[in-house]
This record gives C-alpha cells, structure tokens and sequence, in this order.
C-alpha cells in the first residue's frame, strides 16, 4: 500500500515538475484567456435609411441554416430580438417594410487550417469558406486531455500533457446577410452579364433594371475564446451575438 502512494505521489510530482518546466507559456496563454472574449465584425457596413426605420416599419425574416450545426434555431433568436426592440415581425413578405434575409453558413470550432477573417474578408456571397473547408485534414486546435496526460511527460517533457491540460479552444460563427428596404418610387439599376462566346470571343450584356426594394448585403463574424469551453454553450454565446448584429443595423 505504501508503495503504490509513493508511485501515485510521484506521477504528481512529475505533472507538477512538466507543469513547471514547459507548461510556462502554455500557462500563461491559459491564464489569459480564462475569461471569455467575444469578438464581432463584418465584412461591410450597412446604413439603413433612418426615415423609413421612424416610420414603425414590419419586418419579414427568412433564415436559412446551411452550417453543420443544426441544434439551435437561429432564426428565432433573430426574430425574438427585432422584437424585443419594437418591431413587428410579420410572415407576410409582400406587405413587409423590410425584408431580412440571412444564410447561417458555419457555426462550430476554428479548426486547423481554417482562418475566419479571410473568411469574412471575402464578403457576401465570397467562395473562401467553401475551399477552407474542403481543404481541412478533419484535425482542430482542440486535442485530447486523456492522450496529454499519458504522453506528455514521457515524450515531450510535459509539453503535451499542458497542452492538453491548459487548452484554448476558440469558436466562429459566420452568415450572410441580406436586407431589402422599400423604397417610395423604386430604384433602377443595369445588370452586367459577360459570358464566354468559344475560346476567344466574349460576349457581354446590360439590362435595365426596376425593383421596388433597396438591397444591401454583408457578412458578419463572431468568434468566441476561452480556455476550456464547452461547444454548446460556446454556439449559443456566439448564435446570440450574431443576431444581436444583425438587429443592431435597425437601431436608431
């Protein structure tokens, strides 16, 4: 018995001593990032016209969930918050002041390879996240505490088992928004299409165009960081800061 406390008190004293020796920065990192830090931004700013906003307008919301990650529902979150700040949130498309249309395209861990502000710096619409994640190993940031703690001390000098213990996971959200506001007379417009006529000719067209609504579009990212989350409540933390975003372009 009193063997096997020895042995069980100098497995801790190794941890303790890679802890020491290499866990340093890994410590520190950790240490630093204990406390949760939220980050958002988007790819372009959007000005809603302020008369029509004081004009008490409907809003229809259409939320289309393309990401992964199908355990929260979006689209109430959004709705409830453009509510909860006064508007009316209708079903009815055609009689709506506003028409609010966003994409959920991903929503999970940054993982390896991955770089969400190329991501965002690619707009509405933008092809980067659709190559990022074709181009992914199926590898994250976020490893194995078990595989740390066997391995660590042994092979790397205690360097696994910290990185294991002190881990720093960092989730993103990503959607795509578009708004249209009606605007009193319409708004005309010339639509470009060049196409390739063979291999050497290109042949390129215009048309005249007459809608009723404005349109502006952009992307908004959000990323959460903490050591250690929990990925559940890390989607929930971000999917309600995307949709305080989104309704924060109809703040007066």
């Amino acid at each position: 018995m009193k063997k096997m406390h020895l042995n069980g008190f100098a497995v801790v004293l190794v941890i303790l001593m890679a802890i020491v020796m290499s866990g340093c920065s890994s410590g520190v990192r950790a240490i630093k990032s204990k406390d949760l830090k939220v980050v958002a931004k988007m790819s372009d700013t959007i000005f809603l016209d302020a008369e029509v906003l004081t004009e008490e307008p409907t809003i229809f919301v259409r939320v289309a969930n393309t990401s992964d990650f199908q355990d929260i529902d979006f689209s109430n979150l959004l709705r409830t918050r453009l509510e909860t700040m006064g508007y009316t949130v209708t079903r009815k498309a055609r009689e709506a002041t506003y028409h609010v249309q966003a994409n959920l395209l991903y929503m999970g861990e940054s993982k390896e390879g991955m770089d969400p502000e190329a991501i965002l710096a690619g707009g509405f619409g933008g092809g980067a996240l659709g190559a990022t994640i074709a181009g992914l190993t199926g590898s994250s940031f976020r490893g194995g505490l078990g595989a740390g703690l066997i391995t660590g001390a042994a092979v790397a000098g205690g360097e696994a088992l910290v990185g294991g213990f002190f881990h720093i996971d960092e989730y993103f959200g990503l959607c795509d928004v578009q708004i249209k506001e009606a605007v009193e007379g319409g708004v005309t417009g010339t639509q470009v299409a060049q196409m390739q006529d063979g291999t050497s000719t290109t042949l390129q067209t215009t048309r005249n165009i007459e809608r009723s609504r404005q349109e502006y579009r952009t992307r908004v990212m959000v990323k959460a960081k903490q050591t250690r989350m929990d990925k559940m409540e890390a989607c929930n933390i971000i999917a309600i800061r995307l949709a305080n975003q989104i309704s924060g372009m109809f703040r007066l």
